[in-house]
């Protein structure tokens, strides 16, 4: 018997001829390199900080700036490309990154490294607003929606797994820039593919600025929303300074931090696994329990993270509850307002990078003015209020039906 919170009988069949298994495998790389190329200066910001002589907050900026672009680009490039083939609009918006990341690797000065990298958003938030809708359309015919929509985002989960650490890898062998030059090598390929491998996607339907903010309209999404943003914000506030975080306060070196990273990544394919399950069963509770994880992981990284077993332990626990969150956060949407999802969907895509932006701002500014124990602490009030929000009852929540059409 399925919990309240379970969607009933869904049908999510697909129906078009157009796709095929390489058609849809393309585009999951493509959101292996985006993700890639997102969250590459993670592990090397204390590198670029150093050569570029500024602060490890400052060079947090290569973070926000994509965030705040991406948040722009999401609704816009949505409303904007009403008549365009979205075989047409992928493949520009992946010239957009390899452009931006050549750029980041050959630039000199620190203000045309942000240019660089506040040109890379809008490809990814112009991506990420239409890759969802069109996963059933390029995937093989009556491939489920629900598996193609996992193929394209098992690129995350790669991008996790092996982008970022392998990227802090070479950056530690070749140099940083070396890192983002061998990301705009792989998007050229993956440009070429596309061209070969797309089909033909005329848009079937075309978003209107009246109806991007659906999702904020609906009461049992706009309750998700809030919890949705409470966590990000406390995520990618510290996520973004967990390799500085290492290095200056516990003192690995560099390999240390790849192996690290690479036990996040693992531990985040894990948790994206269970979160497809939990959710299913009941997306409250599931989401509850990320809040949990992410609480643990802040008030223990202090003291315990120093260390290496408890870093390894911790940074297992923080990725497999960072892989879980996005999952369920859709799941949530999709299960308390299916009919708002597509038309609310880019301005849910610019909500996700505004925590991303807004999340390393603010924890950039806590490291350079206090210390990132502080800003570790600072967080849990974040989560503290997510977890209120989501045990917080709300008419309807408890009850959910839910209808989505077919592609």
């Amino acid at each position: 018997m399925n919990s309240p919170d379970a969607p009933h009988q869904v049908n999510l069949n697909v129906t078009s001829s157009q796709g095929n298994w390489l058609a849809i495998l393309t585009v999951s790389i493509t959101a292996f390199a985006l993700v890639t190329s997102e969250f590459l200066p993670i592990g090397v910001l204390n590198a670029i900080a150093q050569e570029l002589d500024v602060t490890v907050g400052s060079a947090g900026l290569m973070i926000t700036l994509p965030g705040i672009m991406g948040a722009f680009a999401a609704p816009l490039v949505s409303v904007w490309a009403k008549q365009l083939d979205r075989r047409y609009l992928l493949i520009g918006l992946t010239a957009i990154m390899v452009i931006a990341n050549y750029m980041t690797s050959v630039v000199q000065s620190f203000e045309w490294l942000l240019f660089s990298r506040f040109f890379l958003g809008i490809a990814i938030g112009g991506f990420w607003a239409t890759a969802i809708a069109l996963s059933g359309r390029v995937a093989p015919p009556h491939l489920p929606i629900a598996k193609a929509t996992a193929i394209v985002m098992a690129g995350v989960t790669l991008a996790t797994v092996l982008g970022v650490p392998i990227g802090t890898w070479l950056s530690e062998l070749y140099g940083w820039r070396s890192a983002f030059l061998i990301t705009a090598i792989i998007g050229a390929v993956i440009l070429v593919l596309e061209c070969i491998f797309l089909p033909k996607l005329p848009p079937s339907s075309a978003i209107q600025y009246r109806d991007l903010p659906a999702l904020f309209i609906n009461p049992k999404a706009r309750k998700g929303l809030v919890i949705i943003l409470l966590m990000g914000l406390a995520h990618f506030s510290t996520y973004s300074y967990l390799a500085p975080f290492f290095k200056n306060v516990a003192g690995f070196d560099g390999s240390t931090i790849s192996a690290l990273l690479l036990i996040y990544g693992i531990s985040g394919f894990l948790g994206n696994a269970f979160a497809g399950f939990s959710s299913n069963i009941n997306v409250r509770y599931t989401l509850a329990g990320i809040g949990v994880c992410f609480a643990i992981v802040f008030m223990s990284f202090p003291y315990f993270a120093v260390h290496l077993f408890g870093a390894y332990l911790l940074t297992a626990l923080w990725g497999f509850a960072f892989g879980a969150f996005p999952t369920s956060a859709n799941i949530w949407m999709f299960v308390h307002a299916p009919e708002s999802v597509e038309k609310g969907m880019p301005l849910f895509v610019g909500m996700f990078q505004i925590m991303i932006a807004t999340g390393a701002l603010f924890g950039g500014y806590i490291v350079d003015h206090f210390s990132a124990n502080s800003l570790l602490y600072s967080v849990l009030i974040f989560i503290g209020f997510a977890l209120i929000s989501v045990f917080t009852y709300s008419r309807g929540l408890n009850n959910p039906k839910i209808q989505c059409p077919n592609t």
